[in-house]
């Protein structure tokens, strides 16, 4: 009788409430769900895990009178010898994690140097018009010719910095769509999507 996995976890937990405390109960099922879910993610069907397992019956006559610390088998989830692949290996895998992160963080850069630039002209050019056209008539001092031309240079600098302003806001709020955007796939690739496979 082929089960989906809600029902082998519903007729497990009856099966074992008449012989466990339900701390145990709970402890255990929890267990045979993991183990079920492992292997649908190793590209098994429902049906197929929960039919790799024992019944539920089988499971409560194996476990009757022994303690649950004996029963449950030893996961293979840790193995000593992934640990020790991951150790002696982290030379290569953890400077190629740390080219992958500064290759993104590059990316970040890239994408905000366009409005970054564009502030800090508008910036410059705001102040630096406001300055100039402020001073102008102190330039008047120095002759008719310099205080005008100060002021027109001052004003066409008010000018750019406006400019440039609005083209910092106009393109911040692109480029703040592709940073998210940008966030959501990396997170996305990097993740696996574990949770969509359970």
């Amino acid at each position: 009788m082929s089960r989906n996995r809600i029902e082998f976890i519903k007729e497990l937990s009856n099966q074992l409430s008449y012989i466990m405390k339900p701390n145990e109960v709970k402890e255990l099922v929890d267990y045979y769900d993991e183990m079920i879910l492992d292997l649908m993610e190793e590209g098994l069907s429902e049906e197929e895990a929960v039919s790799r397992l024992d019944s539920p019956e089988k499971i409560k006559e194996s476990i009757k009178g022994t303690p649950l610390e004996i029963n449950l088998p030893i996961s293979k989830k840790f193995s000593p010898y992934l640990m020790v692949l991951l150790i002696l290996g982290f030379p290569l895998w953890g400077s190629l994690l740390l080219a992958l992160a500064l290759i993104i963080l590059s990316i970040y850069i890239v994408i905000w140097c366009v409005p970054l630039t564009t502030g800090a002209i508008g910036f410059a050019g705001l102040v630096g018009g406001l300055v100039g056209t402020v001073f102008s008539p102190l330039a008047l001092m120095d002759g008719f010719h310099i205080g005008i031309t100060q002021f027109g240079l001052g004003l066409l600098l008010f000018g750019i910095g406006m400019l440039a302003t609005l083209f910092t806001v106009s393109i911040s709020k692109k480029v703040i769509v592709k940073s998210q955007n940008l966030t959501n796939h990396l997170k996305n690739q990097l993740l696996f999507k574990r949770s969509e496979k359970r």
